[in-house]
């Protein structure tokens, strides 16, 4: 300890007396709502939507064998209620849906749950930038891809 002391410049005192002032123990014994973070209750339900209803239960059956608990709406309106609702910890969109149907689902997605990771399956290695993914799976990689991209975005709990 007496050598860290010692190895602080005095530039770096006023900083460090600022973040000791302040501190407050109590505040860490806040629920994290308080700090104004949401609790997530799982790190592993999965929402995933394309226009093909059978490559989308495809990716689900797959990534339900690797354990994750996983929803494929049929409707958009079904999606952006489950968005609205936070029902999941990650959303996947197929790059078989419209361009504007992405761009609703990923804005609702940033706006109800911006914690929530949005993968993006793509075609080629070009995809939409609009909706700025935490993470690209390549189609053509098949589902393994996209189970890596989940591992990459969520987090344990």
């Amino acid at each position: 300890m007496i050598s860290f002391c010692q190895s602080l410049s005095e530039s770096s005192l006023p900083s460090i007396l600022a973040c000791l002032s302040n501190y407050d123990p109590e505040r860490r014994k806040q629920p994290r709502e308080a700090h104004g973070l949401r609790k997530r209750k799982a790190g592993n339900r999965v929402l995933v939507v394309g226009r093909h209803r059978e490559l989308a239960l495809y990716r689900a059956e797959f990534l339900r064998l690797a354990g994750y608990s996983v929803d494929t709406p049929e409707e958009v309106d079904e999606a952006l209620r489950m968005i609205r609702n936070d029902e999941f910890d990650a959303l996947v969109l197929s790059y078989t849906l419209p361009t504007e149907t992405v761009h609703q689902l990923a804005e609702s997605a940033r706006e109800h749950c911006p914690d929530c990771p949005v993968i993006a399956i793509a075609d080629t290695k070009k995809f939409d930038r609009l909706i700025s993914p935490d993470a690209v799976a390549l189609a053509k990689d098949g589902p393994e891809a996209l189970l890596s991209a989940l591992k990459r975005v969520l987090r344990p709990y």
